[in-house]
């Protein structure tokens, strides 16, 4: 962004970039027009010229995590000895392509614990965790049961029938 030298003189040129996010596409819409209001309303009361665009190019989709999915990977994570808890959508909010894939073809976005709860990701902390013993564990413990899972769909018919089911809305 570019908000000028000083905090005392008023730039002839301020730029900004900014980033929304919403558990959902609709949602999303709706915060898009509040935002560009206050944008907007700021533009007026200084007098200044607002030029914006929406960077559509790099909008991430709301994840559709598909529960049957979900259902085979937990299973297998728990045959691994993982404890596996149902993902809480309001904590776990984020930007992901994968959302965008998930609109397209059943998908679903696994975590794995590998550090305690007051260890937040994209921190210094969490990549130290990430490189210990314990990240490599989750890791590998991760890309087994996702191999598990896939198998699970190659050879279970019900299984992919629940899984197509789901994504196309007839659950």
């Amino acid at each position: 962004t570019d908000g000028g030298q000083a905090v005392n003189v008023v730039p002839e040129h301020a730029a900004g970039a900014f980033l929304l996010r919403a558990e959902d596409d609709d949602y999303l819409e709706e915060l898009k027009e509040k935002v560009l209001a206050c944008f907007l309303a700021g533009a007026e009361a200084t007098g200044a010229r607002l030029e914006y665009r929406w960077g559509e190019e790099a909008r991430y989709r709301a994840m559709r995590s598909n529960r049957a999915l979900a259902e085979a990977y937990r299973r297998n994570m728990e045959a691994l000895g993982r404890e596996v808890q149902e993902c809480d959508s309001q904590r776990s909010m984020g930007s992901t392509d994968m959302g965008n894939v998930s609109v397209l073809v059943p998908a679903i976005h696994p975590t794995v614990d590998i550090a305690p709860p007051d260890v937040l990701i994209h921190t210094p902390e969490f990549r130290d965790v990430a490189a210990s013993e314990a990240g490599h564990r989750g890791l590998l413990d991760s890309a087994k049961a996702m191999a598990m899972t896939a198998a699970d769909v190659l050879l279970d018919a019900d299984l992919r029938r629940w899984i197509e089911e789901e994504f196309r809305g007839g659950e």
